[in-house]
């Protein structure tokens, strides 16, 4: 498939607590139920609204920066989750599917990251810019060591846009665009999430997202963790 490997340079990946890890990393993916309550699913909703009035939209980044309460949120989420102490929420968004913004997503994995300056390092490229953010695809054993929480504030059930996802295709490392018909017919998962339900991702796994066939909202916290030591020294992350 590729020459890619992961090398045990970090340690071993997916630092989740013990319970977690051996599903997490035959998966790639791990879906846990009520992670939040009613009262904090409504709380979250309420600070939704009053970030898409402030910033006047519904897809928030840097969400950490603009929200003390999800900032706390991804923290304490850590903390429940991540074995290793370590580990550093370095990216955050809030996801929302609406009429006005229901687009479908293709099959891809998540390959860059967001970082503040762009140097010319050996293993890191290409390099590209989102929004005004410094992107750029590092390491593969970066990536292999970094796990994405996805908090679901409203019903996402298949025509609401939920997420599939490929099992195990995060072991297959860096997957060429050639490839992804082949393994799109290896049953994808329908990832249906209830509100305050969690569900944890590598990054590298195989996913997409169709487009809602019935738009309301379909809120989604996104907070990508990665440990202190991952990132090459002379480059420092964007959040």
């Amino acid at each position: 498939m590729t020459s890619d490997t992961i090398s045990p340079s970090l340690g071993k990946p997916y630092p989740l607590r013990t319970s977690l890890a051996p599903t997490f990393y035959e998966e790639g993916y791990l879906l846990i139920c009520e992670f939040l309550d009613e009262a904090a699913v409504k709380a979250a909703r309420v600070e939704c609204e009053r970030l898409a009035h402030q910033h006047k939209q519904t897809c928030i980044r840097n969400l950490r920066s603009k929200s003390k309460q999800f900032h706390q949120l991804a923290l304490d989420g850590r903390n429940r989750l991540i074995q290793n102490t370590n580990y550093r929420p370095v990216r955050s968004i809030l996801f929302d599917k609406t009429g006005k913004q229901n687009w479908p997503v293709a099959w891809h994995q998540d390959l860059t990251i967001a970082v503040s300056d762009q140097h010319d390092i050996p293993g890191y490229g290409p390099w590209s810019t989102k929004d005004e953010v410094i992107q750029v695809q590092p390491p593969v054993d970066l990536l292999a060591h970094m796990v994405t929480f996805r908090i679901y504030l409203d019903p996402t059930p298949a025509s609401n846009g939920a997420l599939k996802v490929i099992p195990g295709s995060h072991r297959l490392v860096r997957i060429p665009s050639s490839e992804v018909p082949n393994l799109e017919k290896n049953n994808p998962v329908t990832c249906e999430c209830h509100p305050g339900d969690l569900l944890l991702m590598s990054p590298l796994i195989l996913h997409s997202s169709p487009r809602s066939e019935s738009p309301g909202h379909r809120r989604v916290l996104h907070f990508e963790f990665a440990p202190d030591t991952a990132l090459q020294p002379n480059l420092t992350w964007h959040e």
